[in-house]
């Protein structure tokens, strides 16, 4: 090989790599601006539902009470009152209802509130929606946020609601999937934090100790130091 074949190798092995370097860079530094945009921006409201329900088989059961809280991405909330509704059905379809749920929503007197209620399916799937429009008008940028919010969502997949889930993000915020990644991967210091649930079964009060619990794991986890 002589020098000026060596020089040749040389400059091209120079150029390989500069362009190597170049196309490596540049992605990196337009994913780096998409992720610092996407991080500044709080574009994913969380709408925390919680639905009370004569059983777990959406095919069948029904839903009894929604109640509503909107906050942003950061867990603050937009509005302190939320919005819910207790919704009618005729005692036939109290009384299918499996042994435990019975006796829970009678004991929280859901169950007197759902025979003297007005509201109906419809009218629910109305004004739940026209709550989550007011805060969130656009759509598609909500993000359904609870406790196993995946069997609320599965009842709202259902009419008259499934307007609702339309408007909202197709991705969900599940607390109990954080909570079952905290139990195997950290600390005592950070299991022996998390709140205690009072297990009263409403909606209101699951679904704030949903906010609760979040919150929680935002700032004993999450928080940026």
């Amino acid at each position: 090989m002589g020098p000026y074949t060596s020089i040749v190798k040389m400059n091209a092995f120079r150029t390989t790599c500069s362009r190597l370097s170049r196309n490596t860079f540049i992605p990196f530094c337009v994913h780096r601006d998409a992720l610092e945009e996407k991080t500044s921006k709080d574009s994913h409201p969380r709408i925390w539902v919680d639905c009370e329900m004569t059983g777990l088989n959406s095919e069948t059961d029904q839903i009894l009470e929604i109640f509503c809280i909107i906050t942003n991405s950061q867990l603050e909330t937009l509005d302190d009152a939320g919005w819910g509704c207790v919704v009618h059905h005729p005692q036939s379809t109290l009384s299918a209802m499996g042994e435990w749920c019975t006796n829970m929503h009678a004991s929280t007197g859901l169950t007197a509130k759902v025979l003297s209620s007005t509201t109906t399916p419809e009218d629910a799937a109305a004004g739940l929606l026209e709550y989550i429009q007011r805060y969130v008008p656009e759509k598609g940028q909500g993000l359904l946020a609870g406790n196993s919010v995946h069997a609320d969502k599965a009842f709202l997949s259902k009419g008259p609601y499934n307007a609702v889930l339309e408007h909202l993000h197709y991705r969900i915020v599940d607390v109990s999937s954080i909570y079952e990644c905290v139990i195997a991967w950290c600390g005592l210091d950070v299991l022996m934090g998390i709140p205690s649930k009072k297990k009263r079964h409403t909606a209101k009060e699951d679904i704030l100790e949903s906010i609760a619990e979040a919150r929680y794991y935002k700032d004993a986890i999450f928080a940026r130091k």
